[in-house]
């Protein structure tokens, strides 16, 4: 029996059960007739859904290289020279060809760029984690989406603290976690002798001048 790599690799053409121009044999389809059980299966669709990953986390790579590429030869493309992480400085040459590349809208493309060079500058963990095929896009950007705006410390600790837990969870279990650990670490410690309810009436005031991130305004 071939592993699931293999299966996975070389095409439903070669597996038994195709026909020699590939034609699906009758009642079966793909790999069907490839797998010795369930648990196989099951495991050859995780192998291509880790792959999917790998492949997320090497996209940010190669879009972060080509953003820097691009901030660093402002002659080009007629704009003043920025720092290589300053994202107001992007081409909008390069929005729009990304967008057009990847079809999709030019808010998107902004938006996987601003991604990218998250992962890759300040969350090499959960870049890491997604190169492995331990975490899914999903949770990536679930772990980013909460980690955003907090100070470096407890950005790592959350950040570690989500990694852990998502590679046993679903991104919206992984929300829910995230949104409780991070009000947690954004709610001050109460000052001694001061009362807890005049300390709950300020987290109060505080919750509903947030902004429409969850973030409190500053």
């Amino acid at each position: 029996m071939r592993s699931n790599m293999e299966l996975v690799t070389q095409g439903p053409a070669n597996v038994p059960g195709q026909s020699a121009r590939g034609a699906a044999a009758p009642r079966e389809s793909g790999f069907a007739s490839g797998f010795a059980n369930l648990t196989e299966a099951v495991d050859a669709v995780a192998a291509v859904d880790a792959l999917l990953a790998s492949l997320a986390a090497s996209r940010a790579v190669l879009m972060e290289s080509v953003r820097e590429w691009v901030a660093g030869r402002p002659e080009l493309f007629g704009a003043s020279e920025v720092e290589t992480d300053d994202l107001a400085g992007l081409a909008p040459e390069l929005v729009e060809e990304l967008a057009k590349a990847l079809r999709v809208p030019e808010g998107t493309a902004v938006a996987l760029i601003e991604e990218s060079r998250a992962l890759v500058h300040e969350h090499p963990r959960t870049l890491a984690a997604l190169r492995g095929g331990h975490i899914t896009h999903a949770h990536a950007q679930t772990i980013l989406g909460y980690t955003d705006g907090l100070r470096r410390g407890n950005r790592v600790a959350l950040e570690t603290r989500l990694l852990k837990r998502a590679r046993t969870t679903t991104p919206g279990e992984l929300s829910l976690v995230a949104r409780t650990e991070r009000e947690r670490r954004l709610r001050p410690d109460r000052p001694t002798g001061v009362p807890v309810v005049r300390q709950a009436a300020a987290a109060r005031r505080q919750r509903l001048s947030a902004s429409p991130t969850g973030r409190p305004t500053r």
